[in-house]
């Protein structure tokens, strides 16, 4: 078959208008300009099987330097169409091409304009979604790895209580439970938020950026940007405790006796903790210093109030903190947050009381002997404590192989096994005779180990020992 090509002839093309609103797309969105056309391209392609029911013999054309855009479809020339996407009359061919001929092909430009309202919203359609794909996969892309990161924005703009921040490339998302009780947003307004997550949409199928200024790990961050010892890892943040827009406890440690974590915290003439304190307006910060005694750290935790007395009892996690009674409504704090962060942050049910209320109550026998109860329960434990002995481990000599049996069988103490004889230890499972006699050698010459002065005895000399006698152990059995 004879096959020509259309002559020259300028196209109807969708005009300027099409390529300024990719440029715009490209400009709001961040967007690669040839992935955009390719999604254009997709739609208009969409369209056209929409009214032609067929893309075969289909070329997309776009012209970037003239900015047209427009579709050639190759038809074949009849004298009875039944397939109008592949076919085209000999009437209508001779239009384009006088001296054109059934049976052969022709290319026939088709403007997206004349496709139809139906094919039109296909087109539209079809761009929009794969638009909305590429934006979602551009939001992953840039924001994924930065959850957990603070980010400068500007307020956009409030619907309802939800605030829009603009991050630069996506418009994120402040819920109400997100922001700050009592603090003003207003719009374009420079604002330092927390990236907290990139969620599912409630409705349909995108996702939103989550910042929030609420979230306690907000605060954690402004640490870390403040403090550099908190950044470098010499000072470590433990916990926090927030009542956003009240009060919030930073529980901080150093393993490093020549720091000071509080005082690293607050800097020098309080410059570090006053530029968090900006930040988080009416918010009151405490810098609370860990400590191992549970009484003590429940003394710094209802800083600024200074108990002059603190009971605890370990078993139900409660405690007793007696304050002057001009300190009560410090350590109790506005709508006792004080004492709420307090307990939070410890894991004790704080009970703050005044001087002279736990005066008055003691007159009573029975809250006498309530007291009496909690402070002989403390006592009974830390006895139990100390009763419980010394661990193996600090005797020299023990291979860690031979401890882990011992403990296996619940031997976990010196104090227990000075009271075994040889036979018993033979009766233990993985312990020879050879073993046995040599544990009991170590014994003999350690017993005596808690005077400092008196242990003499070489670790490695003593270990090598007992390993030996292990071997040994191993060589009979396999005979």
């Amino acid at each position: 078959m004879v096959k020509s090509k259309l002559k020259n002839k300028t196209p109807d093309n969708m005009g300027k208008a099409f390529f300024d609103a990719i440029h715009q797309i490209v400009a709001d969105k961040g967007f690669d300009k040839n992935e955009v056309i390719g999604i254009i391209e997709t739609g208009l392609i969409a369209a056209y099987r929409k009214k032609y029911k067929t893309t075969e013999n289909l070329r997309v054309m776009i012209d970037k330097e003239k900015e047209e855009v427009y579709l050639i479809a190759n038809r074949a020339i009849v004298d009875n169409v039944v397939l109008p996407g592949m076919q085209i009359h000999i009437d209508e061919a001779v239009k384009h091409k006088v001296d054109a001929q059934i049976g052969e092909y022709i290319d026939i430009i088709e403007h997206p304009k004349d496709f139809g309202r139906i094919a039109a919203q296909t087109a539209l359609q079809v761009v929009s979604q794969r638009l909305r794909q590429l934006e979602l996969e551009k939001v992953k892309d840039e924001y994924s790895d930065k959850i957990g990161d603070l980010i400068n924005g500007y307020i956009l703009r409030k619907k309802g209580d939800t605030i829009y921040v603009d991050l630069g490339k996506v418009e994120a998302v402040m819920p109400v439970k997100h922001q700050i009780p009592g603090e003003r947003y207003r719009i374009e307004d420079k604002i330092k938020v927390y990236l907290h997550s990139i969620e599912n949409e409630l409705k349909g199928s995108g996702l939103r950026v989550l910042v929030s200024r609420a979230d306690k790990r907000f605060v954690q961050k402004l640490f870390e940007m403040e403090v550099p010892e908190i950044y470098d890892g010499s000072v470590e943040i433990l916990n926090i405790g927030r009542i956003p827009g009240t009060r919030t406890k930073v529980v901080v440690h150093s393993s490093n006796s020549d720091v000071d974590p509080v005082g690293a915290c607050v800097g020098i003439r309080g410059v570090r903790i006053q530029s968090i304190v900006r930040e988080l307006g009416a918010e009151r910060i405490d810098i609370i210093e860990f400590s191992e005694d549970a009484k003590e750290f429940i003394r710094n935790a209802l800083s600024p109030a200074a108990p002059s007395l603190v009971n605890i009892d370990t078993v139900k996690k409660e405690a007793l903190a007696i304050v002057s009674d001009k300190e009560l409504s410090v350590a109790i704090g506005k709508d006792g947050s004080n004492v709420k962060l307090a307990s939070l942050i410890t894991g004790y049910r704080i009970d703050v009381k005044t001087e002279s209320t736990f005066g008055t109550e003691m007159a009573s026998p029975e809250a006498r002997q309530r007291l009496d109860d909690l402070f002989s329960r403390e006592s009974a434990l830390k006895e139990e404590e100390e009763e419980e002995g010394t661990l193996l481990s600090e005797l020299p000599g023990l291979a860690v192989r031979i401890i882990r049996i011992l403990n296996e069988n619940n031997i976990n103490y010196i104090e227990d096994i000075v009271t075994m004889n040889e036979d018993e230890l033979v009766n233990i499972e993985g312990i020879g005779r050879a073993t046995a006699k040599k544990i009991m050698e170590v014994i003999a010459e350690n017993v005596e180990f808690e005077e400092d002065d008196e242990i003499e005895s070489s670790e490695d000399g003593n270990k090598s020992s007992v390993e030996e006698s292990v071997e040994q152990d191993e060589k009979d059995s396999e005979e």
